[in-house]
């Protein structure tokens, strides 16, 4: 685990690696390799990896512009490698990921999350707390909506979010955010 690692864009190139990494995982949805290369050509301007000083892609968020709400940034998956955990790794995705954004007009957040799934629902609200904007949630799909067990899935709606220009200035280039 030691080293650092880069969030940036994610590159048609690192599509496999991010769909190995969600079926890997045992609570993220599947979804087709397909649907990852798609992500990375068509939306990579709203969604980021995080890649290893070796190459490794250990993280990721997809994203996308709302089309009738342009000024949203929606929150599709994130993912972290379980055997690589790094304490404040999905934190530091969403902000990068959201600091880009903001200078194309995106003032706020939506995502929507498993009410059991406490560690994301404590980052966003974390999240939220130090960018000082209001939190709004709301079930979007109630689970009887699912053909399956699936839980409900509820919206959390944050914003608006404003970051200090100097500070986003903070351990970046024009290629990414690199922590160390």
């Amino acid at each position: 685990m030691a080293g650092t690692y880069l969030i940036r864009p994610p590159r048609v190139s690192d599509a496999l690696r991010m769909w190995q990494l969600v079926n890997r995982s045992e609570n993220l949805d599947r979804n087709s390799l397909y649907s990852y290369l798609m992500w990375c050509r068509d939306f990579s301007e709203n969604s980021v990896v995080a890649e290893r000083d070796d190459g490794e892609v250990i993280g990721f968020i997809t994203g996308y512009r709302r089309p009738d709400a342009p000024e949203t940034l929606f929150a599709w998956q994130t993912a972290t490698n379980s055997e690589d955990r790094r304490p404040g790794l999905p934190g530091a995705m969403l902000e990068t990921l959201l600091r880009g954004a903001e200078s194309r007009g995106v003032t706020h957040l939506e995502t929507t999350v498993n009410p059991g799934n406490r560690p994301v629902i404590m980052m966003l609200e974390k999240f939220a707390s130090d960018v000082s904007a209001p939190v709004a949630r709301r079930t979007l799909f109630d689970a009887s909506q699912f053909p399956d067990e699936h839980p409900s899935e509820v919206l959390y709606r944050i914003g608006p979010i404003r970051f200090l220009t100097a500070v986003a200035a903070e351990n970046s280039d024009e290629r990414g955010q690199s922590i160390g």
